[in-house]
């Protein structure tokens, strides 16, 4: 672990850099965050209270595309390895992980690639193969340049579109611009020139198939879904759950996408680390 201009960064062997964000309790018990898409790091601030009163000493690192991190291909097993690489700069042998919205499948992805490593997984909103579930994704046409192996062009046709959807927006919770919000736009974390790298990559993982097999997840899962989601639709969460064997889901009535995260921190980490405890106990 390194530090360039005030934040930590962990370099990986092929010369790649992830930016890295930890709070909470320094001495409880680790868990792993996956911001969401798009986002970044510091969207795991936004729990540091939580953690801290949890026990829980919570560590996120920005995927590739996204803020300071070096931009490259992605996959859900790519990533899943560079969480490995996190967990083991920050010392981490066992660990939860919490996935939000984008940051879902690759929290998922984590526990099947190191099943021997992830105690607990805890999935907020989080989505699901956007293929298998709405076939008509497949006529977009950055999803079947993807889907033809032509990544470079998907990229291209991908970051036009968003471009385009957010011009003369700017990226807002709750009526205020939140910095988890602003840091993929730039490498300082400043607003910058909006890059979009980072989202797109996502979003053609998410539709170009899944590279892990769930059967892998051997950790207890809890899947928490808004029933007023719009953006990730419950029906993502009760696929997860008929995937994963050792899943609970949870409802929240009445809630809807952002609406599943900023209330529940402290619920959420403390059931993560309990699985884990108990985990580590009958181990």
């Amino acid at each position: 672990m390194v530090t360039v201009d005030g934040r930590s960064r962990v370099r990986l062997p092929d010369g790649r850099r992830l930016d890295v964000w930890q709070g909470g309790d320094p001495r409880g018990t680790p868990v792993l965050f996956f911001h969401g898409t798009p986002g970044g790091r510091l969207q795991a601030a936004l729990g540091d209270g939580a953690a801290a009163r949890s026990g829980v000493r919570l560590v996120a690192f920005s995927r590739p595309g996204y803020g300071g991190s070096t931009d490259t291909a992605t996959t859900l097993t790519s990533v899943a390895r560079d969480s490995a690489a996190v967990a083991d700069s920050c010392g981490l042998d066992a660990f939860a992980v919490l996935g939000v919205s984008g940051g879902g499948p690759y929290a998922v992805a984590t526990a099947a690639i190191l099943p021997e490593r992830v105690r607990a997984v805890g999935v907020v909103a989080g989505i699901g193969p956007v293929l298998e579930l709405d076939p008509g994704a497949a006529e977009d046409p950055a999803v079947r340049a993807a889907l033809a192996g032509d990544v470079d062009g998907a990229l291209r046709l991908q970051e036009a579109a968003t471009t385009r959807l957010s011009e003369g927006r700017a990226w807002t919770v709750g009526g205020f611009v939140s910095p988890e919000m602003l840091e993929p736009w730039s490498g300082s974390g400043r607003p910058g020139t909006p890059s979009f790298r980072g989202a797109t990559r996502d979003s053609l993982v998410f539709a170009a198939g899944w590279d892990v097999d769930l059967a892998d997840v051997s950790a207890p899962v809890h899947l928490w879904y808004g029933q007023r989601d719009r953006v990730v639709p419950l029906e993502h969460g009760r696929w997860l759950h008929d995937q994963l064997p050792t899943s609970t889901l949870v409802v929240r009535e009445g809630v809807g996408h952002l609406g599943t995260l900023m209330p529940y921190w402290e619920e959420m980490l403390s059931s993560l680390v309990r699985d884990g405890e108990s985990a580590r106990s009958s181990g």
